[in-house]
């Protein structure tokens, strides 16, 4: 065919009914030549065999089941290593896409060279019904230091994890480390390769409550000690600043003074003060709110904290 082959890869684990949904939303893109590959964490529910029967009758889909549950960093990263095609994205299994949505990113990919990333903006849902739309993030610097601190300034549940871009620039972007915040090294890492554009045309719609629903959910799924969730930006600060002095292959492109500067200026820029305040007092004050006398202290500590937004990313 002359359309590009763009591949869409699903990590799933025990979620038959939500998957059923993310995929049929990616067969019925209105972009027909695709490949759909859906790598099952050895569920134990029916997904093994509603995979294999739609493989069995859609040719374009492919089927990947591990042997044990290697949990979900290994499981995006094995759809990272197998995808094919010229363009490649990856969906949470209990997302979905409108049918437009590859067609009118791959679009943008096509006419405009200089970008890394297309992504939908992102519609988040709860219950059938729209909660909020994603940061609308446009990284349009020609510096791509400029663009990495754009992009950390302007995150919030990261939908652009979830774009569309040239599968050479996925794979030099991962594979995926299993840490606090390791779909913002993956998502600078492509920012450092080009430019990222939101685009209003289409939506991938993303369910809330998931893995990612909070820090302290997000550390117990990827097996990451608890503390962790305390201070989440300042962790993920630190893996950061590590992966673009040292760790991140992609930031040789800079000389070692500018790395080095970044790395200090993109841990900075990572910690959400409000944020990490919020993450310190809010046990303590949940605690005391648990007692009847100290129902009006966390009353009045949920109504401030709320004006300030320190509870969100």
């Amino acid at each position: 065919m002359s359309e590009p082959l763009v591949g869409v890869g699903i990590p799933t684990y025990n979620r038959a009914g939500l998957l059923e949904r993310a995929a049929d939303s990616v067969l019925k893109q209105t972009h027909g030549n695709l490949q759909l590959l859906i790598s099952d964490n050895a569920s134990s529910d029916g997904t093994e065999a509603y995979c294999r029967e739609l493989a069995s009758r859609d040719p374009r889909v492919r089927y990947l089941r591990s042997a044990s549950n290697r949990g979900p960093t290994a499981n995006f990263n094995t759809l990272f290593e197998r995808l094919g095609g010229e363009y490649a994205m990856v969906l949470s299994d209990d997302d979905w896409l409108e049918e437009g949505y590859l067609e009118a990113c791959l679009d943008e990919l096509l006419r405009r060279p200089e970008l890394a990333l297309v992504t939908g903006r992102a519609r988040y849902v709860r219950d059938g019904a729209e909660v909020r739309r994603g940061a609308d993030i446009q990284l349009e610097q020609p510096s791509p230091q400029a663009r990495i601190l754009a992009y950390i300034g302007q995150v919030d549940e990261n939908g652009v994890f979830y774009g569309l871009m040239a599968r050479e620039v996925m794979r030099r972007a991962t594979p995926l480390r299993n840490v606090m915040g390791n779909d913002w090294l993956v998502c600078a890492a492509v920012a450092m390769q080009g430019r990222v554009a939101t685009i209003e045309e289409a939506a991938v719609n993303r369910e809330l409550d998931g893995t990612s629903a909070d820090f302290a959910k997000l550390a117990g799924t990827l097996g990451l000690p608890a503390w962790q969730a305390r201070i989440p930006h300042l962790v993920i600060a630190a893996h950061l600043a590590a992966e673009i002095a040292w760790r991140g292959g992609v930031y040789r492109a800079l000389s070692p003074p500018a790395r080095a500067l970044l790395a200090v200026r993109a841990g900075w820029a990572a910690i959400s003060w409000r944020s990490l305040a919020w993450h310190i007092t809010m046990p303590t004050f949940a605690a005391i709110g648990r007692r009847r006398w100290g129902r009006p202290l966390w009353a009045a500590y949920e109504r401030v904290t709320r004006r300030l937004g320190a509870g969100r990313g």
